[in-house]
């Protein structure tokens, strides 16, 4: 899982540091990378953060899955391997919402598929199945699964409290030591550490930052919408030094009415992209895989009416690319050239 040059960059700061002659000629070089790669292996931490710098993340919801007015139709497994081999193109490491509803079968058909890393999702961190089949999958694929995420935007929209949320993370950590715990929730909750031990109580930060939601949107170009992203990122790595991975971001690609263009989804992506590359540590998932109707209606009893609730993703319901993930394609290989 862990790129070379990120080992070899480890082993050179602990080689600096504990002498200051070469000893690479006495094979001193290869005991350390053995020692750091033993130390990634150990760490659910470290484990993020390698793969923060290596591999390129998606927000992933099934095609055929819909939740309306309470009523589940379930994904489907040819759905689902049909997804991941179209997303395999062009992205290595996924984070989903949840365990059930078809999605539990992501990480088998994503280890057959060759992605790289998994963040698991619970949407109800009081559903025993979920999290039965969350720490399940886990053991199962311990090479792909990296972190679990309990709860998406769960204080937010008040689903639960802060003590019924921690006691469900401080349960799924007991069970799956080997693998590093967060929630996810917008990024103010992280900036004003609120609740007090919120940071503390997470292996790693996985905030959604999304410009749209603020106040000073609609007066805002292009370039302030990024800016904003990063300059959130960088005081959130100045407040804590666990790894980062922003879960949500961007911009709709709609409806044209409100302003939401394919173009304008695609100057943000592009824009943030170059800004904001990843590294080991902190990195940006790009959200989302796919467009999803139904989440209008689904999320208007939490959060009120929002049409552009149906076209965040990068591909249309279809599986059409759309412009943004075309332009992105380009800044991915301009620099897979300079490298």
């Amino acid at each position: 899982m862990y790129p070379e040059d990120f080992l070899t960059d480890q082993t050179e700061r602990v080689l600096a540091r504990t002498t200051r002659q070469d000893t690479s000629w006495r094979g001193d070089a290869a005991v350390v990378l053995r020692f750091v790669r033993d130390r990634l292996a150990a760490s659910p931490a470290l484990r993020v953060a390698a793969a923060l710098g290596s591999v390129r993340f998606v927000a992933y919801t099934p095609t055929d899955l819909t939740i309306v007015s309470g009523q589940v139709r379930a994904a489907s497994s040819q759905a689902v391997r049909a997804d991941l081999e179209i997303l395999r193109r062009d992205f290595d490491g996924l984070v989903t919402y949840s365990c059930v509803d078809g999605v539990e079968q992501v990480p088998l058909i994503a280890s057959e598929l060759g992605y790289r890393a998994l963040i698991l999702g619970i949407w109800d961190p009081l559903s025993e199945r979920e999290t039965a089949n969350a720490v399940r999958l886990a053991r199962a694929f311990p090479d792909l699964v990296v972190g679990v995420a309990v709860g998406n935007e769960t204080l937010l929209a008040q689903r639960h409290d802060w003590d019924t949320l921690r006691a469900a993370m401080q349960r799924l950590r007991a069970a799956l030591p080997e693998v590093a715990i967060a929630t996810s929730e917008p990024f103010y909750f992280y900036l004003n550490q609120d609740p007090p031990d919120f940071l503390a109580a997470q292996d790693f930060l996985l905030p959604s930052i999304h410009p749209l939601y603020e106040s000073w949107f609609a007066q805002a170009d292009e370039q302030q919408t990024v800016d904003f992203v990063v300059q959130v990122v960088e005081r959130l790595t100045a407040l804590s030094d666990k790894p980062l991975l922003v879960k949500e971001t961007g911009l709709p690609s709609g409806p044209p009415e409100r302003g939401f263009t394919p173009a304008r989804q695609a100057g943000f992506w592009v824009a943030l992209a170059r800004q904001l590359p990843h590294r080991p540590g902190r990195a940006v998932a790009y959200f989302e895989a796919f467009d999803h109707p139904w989440k209008v209606e689904n999320a208007a009893p939490e959060f009120g009416f929002h049409p552009e609730e149906a076209f965040w993703g990068l591909y249309s319901r279809d599986a059409e690319p759309k412009a943004a993930l075309t332009a992105l394609r380009r800044v991915w290989s301009a620099n897979r050239r300079a490298e």
